[in-house]
């Protein structure tokens, strides 16, 4: 037992040898480096194998940090929002609407949200009047309009009474569109357009609620933030917009709070305002959307006014780790490669699961617990291709060495 305890920490402390050995050879660099040319080479040859079609699908907008949500639950812990209330408008028109303003406002919110594009004039004018004056009635109701990115001399558009209030916000999700709906994953709190800075309709509605909260968002200088969802729809009061004009809720449901106006639908089949996010049970090739845009915004409040914000990492720390963690494989595989190569591809794809399946569970634990988003597509990229980059640089370093004499530590026949 002695012997086998010895001979269990000889190995043990020599196994980081196994990594370290050729660490510093300029072989090991190059072959890294190798890599990353592979990654730029394949990256820009157009394929468009129909074979690919499925697994494409399949893996469409997937990120790895969808599982915190998916499977992890992550954020878990909280519980309703008593800052933001939720009306359902249900498909009420403009009169409804109206009479729906002017109730929501006799309960005294603080704010509310109107999460409704109205495009054009309606074809019975009395309606109209009507969603005209109650906007323009009530100084503390924040509607909507559209960034439309197309149209590079009025982007902003698509709300036909902007003109009877300066207290608006732009809707648009960042990955939301008619050609392709991925999961909304990003916010964009604030756009400039034709020099002027304007606010989305959550940044809109946080800086009537709480000013120190939107001068911190403000302070954040970032061009776009990961969404840190934290409830599903059931986790947020939902009022429906019938009750409330029955007289059936309290008006200190209300009170004091922020009151979204937007459309929940009831029926999870009804997909009508409805996008993909992180939370769908599905991380994996989604396929009915799993929440309707106003729980989105809400989300992104919540986020804001808990100061519950996801620190992503740069691209070039995401890059920075992928080149470290290529750089440390290639030793370990150049090591076997030419040392044990009887063991090599058992050794090596062993190594890959394993590393891809630590990485992405550090990734995953890093989001869960501390907030912090690490992007670990470069990195496993890298390690899948590194074993299959060794041969094409082993047939070049051998070739530079009878040509030119190249030193290297391939030169001689190690298998």
């Amino acid at each position: 037992m002695k012997q086998l305890h010895k001979r269990i920490g000889q190995h043990v402390r020599r196994f980081p040898r196994h990594f370290t050995k050729y660490l510093y050879e300029r072989d090991t660099i190059f072959a890294t480096i190798w890599v990353f040319i592979f990654i730029v080479v394949l990256g820009s040859i157009p394929l468009n194998l129909s074979v690919l079609n499925p697994l494409k699908l399949a893996l469409k907008d997937f990120d790895i940090s969808d599982i915190s949500y998916s499977d992890l639950d992550k954020n878990a812990e909280y519980n309703l929002d008593s800052n933001v209330v939720i009306i359902n408008i249900g498909h009420a028109d403009r009169e409804g609407l109206s009479l729906l303003i002017d109730k929501t406002a006799s309960c005294n919110p603080k704010v509310i949200g109107l999460d409704v594009v109205f495009e054009g004039p309606h074809e019975d004018p009395y309606k109209d009047s009507l969603i005209r004056e109650t906007i323009a009635a009530h100084k503390n109701l924040v509607i909507t309009n559209r960034i439309d990115w197309d149209d590079a001399k009025d982007p902003l558009k698509g709300q036909y009474f902007s003109d009877v209030t300066t207290h608006k916000g732009y809707a648009n999700l960042v990955g939301d569109s008619k050609t392709e709906r991925n999961s909304i994953r990003l916010f964009s709190a604030f756009e400039k357009i034709n020099g002027t800075v304007h606010n989305s309709f959550p940044a809109a509605l946080v800086k009537e609620y709480d000013e120190k909260a939107f001068h911190k968002l403000e302070r954040r200088h970032k061009p776009v933030d990961v969404i840190n969802y934290s409830r599903h729809t059931n986790q947020y009061r939902i009022v429906e917009g019938d009750s409330l004009l029955l007289g059936i809720i309290e008006p200190g449901y209300i009170k004091d709070k922020i009151a979204l106006l937007g459309y929940i639908s009831n029926d999870p089949n009804d997909i009508e305002d409805k996008v993909f996010t992180p939370m769908n049970e599905k991380f994996v090739g989604k396929s009915i959307p799993d929440m309707n845009g106003i729980v989105v915004h809400a989300n992104i409040i919540s986020m804001i006014l808990e100061d519950n914000y996801v620190n992503k990492l740069p691209s070039w720390a995401n890059w920075l780790i992928a080149i470290f963690l290529c750089w440390l494989h290639m030793s370990f595989f150049i090591r076997y490669y030419l040392e044990n190569h009887i063991w090599f591809h058992l050794v090596a794809k062993l190594a890959q699961v394993f590393s891809i399946i630590l990485f992405s569970y550090l990734a995953i634990a890093l989001f869960d617990w501390f907030n912090i988003k690490l992007d670990m597509k470069y990195s496993l990229v890298v390690i899948i291709l590194a074993v299959d980059v060794i041969y094409f640089y082993e047939a070049f370093a051998v070739w530079m060495h009878k040509k030119y004499h190249y030193h290297t530590v391939f030169h001689q026949k190690h298998h």
